[in-house]
């Protein structure tokens, strides 16, 4: 699996439009991914304010795909505009996925 870790830092007042949209590209985008798909949000205890996303696509041919749709790049575009910086990106070679039974303890 492929993909990336995003950390999003919300204008004050935004955090409603930025859920709105983040469960948009979830009902939206998400759908007409191929493949397996991973995606989880949630606050960073660490940085108060700070949202982290997380995307896995099948690969990493699908997940450029996606990052370079024009349904992708509409949606990014309406997310930055209640965020006070860009985001910070961390592309991902996650590898394959942990298979049924294994574990990541001893």
């Amino acid at each position: 699996m492929y993909g990336t870790i995003g950390h999003f830092h919300p204008k004050p007042g935004h955090q409603p439009a930025i859920d709105s949209l983040l469960a948009e590209w979830e009902a939206m985008i998400r759908p007409h991914l191929p493949g397996r798909v991973r995606s989880f949000n949630g606050r960073c205890e660490k940085h108060p304010g700070e949202i982290v996303a997380v995307v896995m696509l099948e690969n990493e041919k699908a997940y450029r795909d996606m990052a370079d749709s024009p349904a992708q790049r509409h949606w990014y575009d309406r997310l930055v505009e209640h965020l006070t910086e860009e985001p910070e990106w961390e592309d991902i070679d996650w590898g394959e996925p942990l298979g049924a039974g294994a574990s990541l303890g001893k």
